[in-house]
C-alpha cells in the first residue's frame, strides 16, 4: 500500500510537472513557472539525464551559451545594454534546457504518451492564463495543445489507423480554419506514418541515412505539391492570394513569408560572434536588417522592423536566428543539435516501421520553429520534442544485443529500475 500511494504521488508530481512547463505566464523578466519547476525539480531531473543519449551534452551547450552571452554583453562598448533584457533573454534560454531536463524525468515516470498528455493539458492552461488569440483561436493557441493531447492518447494503442484517422481528423479542421501550414505538418505526418506501412516488413536494423533522403524528397514533393493545391485555389481565395502575393515578393513562397530570413542572414554576416543577450539594438543594425530584407524584395519601411524586430530587443523570427544574435555561434549549436537529434531519432525509428504520428508532427514542427518562429513562442514545444525522441541508452544498448538499434518512438518506454 505504501509503494502503491508513493507510486501515484509522484505520478502526480510528474504530471503536474509536465504541465507547468507548458505553461508560459512569468512572474518577472523570464522567470516563468516552468523555471521555477525546472530549479525546484532539478534533484530528480538531473540525475535522469544520465539516461538519455546527448542529453547532459545538449543542456551543458545550453549552459555555455548562456554564459557567451552575458560575456558579450558584458565587454559590449558599443551598443547599449540593458541588465533586465540579459536577465530575461538567460532564463529564457534556461527555461528551455531546464524544460528539457524535467521533461525527461517525466517521461521516466508517466511513460511518452503520458508526458505529452499532461503537457497538453499544461499549454491548454496556458491559453486562459494569457489569453488566447482572438484574431483565429484555433490557428494561433488551440491548435497544438490539442493535437499533442489527441496524438499521445492516440500513441497508447500501437495502433497505425488511429494515428492517421487523428491526424486526418485535424488537418481538416485546420484546412477550415485557414492554417496553412498545420494543415501541411499534419497531412505530411499521415503520408510518413502511412509510408512505414509499405516499408519490407520484420525488425531490421534501422538506416537513419537512407531514411533521411527518402524524408527530405518527400517533404519536397508534398511541399510542392501542396503550394500547387494553394495557388489553384483549393484551399480557399484568402489562401490562394495571399500565397500568391508572397511569391510574387520574392520569388519563393517560404522568402516571402518570412522575410525575417534577410535580416537575420544580414546580421549575422555582420557580426558573426553574436551581440548579447542584454545588448540592444542600434539604428545601424536595423540599417543592416533592412538592407537583408530588401534584398528579398520585401518593404521594411513599415513599422514592424522597428516596432516588432528591433523594439527593444533582436527578434528575427528564428529560433536558430535568435539564439545566434543573442547567444552566438554556441546558441546556434544548442538550436541545431535539439532539432538535429530529434530528426535523427525519428528518421532511424521510421527506418523500423516504429514511429509514431507524435512523433512525427513533433519534429516536423520542430523543425519548422527552428527556422522560422521566434524563441519565446517555440520553446515549450522543442523542449517536449526533445524529451518525446531522446534515445534511452539502456534500450539502446538491449536493443542492439538483440540485432536492433531503435527504441519505437511514441510508445511508453518502460520505467527504470532504481
Amino acid at each position: 500500500m505504501l509503494r502503491a500511494e508513493k507510486y501515484t504521488t509522484t505520478s502526480i508530481i510528474a504530471a503536474a510537472a509536465a504541465a507547468a512547463s507548458a505553461i508560459r505566464y512569468q512572474f518577472g523578466p523570464g522567470i516563468s513557472l516552468s523555471l521555477l519547476t525546472a530549479v525546484v525539480l532539478m534533484p530528480v531531473w538531473w540525475p535522469a539525464l544520465k539516461e538519455y543519449r546527448f542529453a547532459r551534452l545538449l543542456l551543458g551547450l545550453a549552459g555555455a551559451a548562456a554564459v557567451w552571452g552575458v560575456v558579450l554583453t558584458t565587454f559590449e562598448t558599443v551598443r547599449p545594454t540593458s541588465s533586465s533584457l540579459m536577465m530575461e533573454q538567460t532564463f529564457t534560454l534556461l527555461s528551455l534546457a531546464g524544460g528539457i531536463g524535467v521533461l525527461l524525468w517525466v517521461r521516466t515516470q508517466l511513460g511518452i504518451a503520458g508526458t505529452a498528455v499532461a503537457f497538453g493539458v499544461g499549454a491548454l492552461a496556458n491559453v486562459a492564463l494569457t489569453g488566447g488569440n482572438s484574431a483565429n483561436l484555433w490557428k494561433y493557441s488551440l491548435a497544438v495543445p490539442v493535437i499533442i493531447i489527441v496524438l499521445g492518447l492516440t500513441s497508447t494503442s500501437g495502433r497505425r489507423w488511429l494515428d492517421l484517422l487523428a491526424l486526418g481528423a485535424l488537418a481538416a479542421v485546420c484546412l477550415v480554419s485557414d492554417s496553412r501550414s498545420m494543415t501541411s505538418f499534419l497531412l505530411l505526418s499521415g503520408v510518413i506514418v502511412l509510408w512505414q506501412s509499405f516499408m519490407p516488413p520484420g525488425r531490421r536494423r534501422p538506416r537513419p541515412a537512407q531514411t533521411l533522403i527518402l524524408l527530405g524528397l518527400l517533404s519536397v514533393a508534398a511541399f510542392s505539391l501542396l503550394q500547387a493545391l494553394i495557388l489553384d485555389g483549393a484551399l480557399g481565395d484568402a489562401a490562394q492570394q495571399r500565397t500568391q502575393a508572397q511569391i510574387d515578393t520574392s520569388g519563393s513562397l517560404i522568402a516571402g513569408g518570412r522575410p525575417e530570413l534577410g535580416a537575420a542572414t544580414a546580421l549575422i554576416s555582420h557580426r558573426p560572434q553574436g551581440f548579447g543577450s542584454g545588448v540592444l539594438p542600434t539604428s545601424q543594425d536595423v540599417w543592416i536588417a533592412k538592407t537583408g530584407m530588401s534584398g528579398l524584395n520585401y518593404d521594411p519601411n513599415n513599422g514592424y522592423v522597428e516596432g516588432y524586430m528591433f523594439g527593444g530587443q533582436y527578434e528575427v523570427h528564428s529560433v536558430l536566428g535568435d539564439m545566434w544574435l543573442r547567444f552566438g555561434p554556441l546558441g546556434a549549436a544548442f538550436a541545431l543539435m535539439l532539432v538535429g537529434c530529434a530528426v535523427y531519432a525519428v528518421a532511424r525509428s521510421v527506418s523500423i516501421k516504429a514511429a509514431s504520428g507524435l512523433a512525427v508532427l513533433l519534429t516536423l514542427l520542430g523543425a519548422w520553429d527552428t527556422f522560422f518562429s521566434p524563441l519565446l513562442t517555440s520553446s515549450r514545444t522543442l523542449a517536449l520534442l526533445f524529451a518525446l525522441t531522446a534515445i534511452p541508452l539502456a534500450d539502446l544498448a538491449q536493443r542492439r544485443l538483440r540485432g536492433t538499434e531503435s527504441l519505437p518512438l511514441g510508445a511508453d518506454s518502460p520505467r527504470p529500475t532504481r
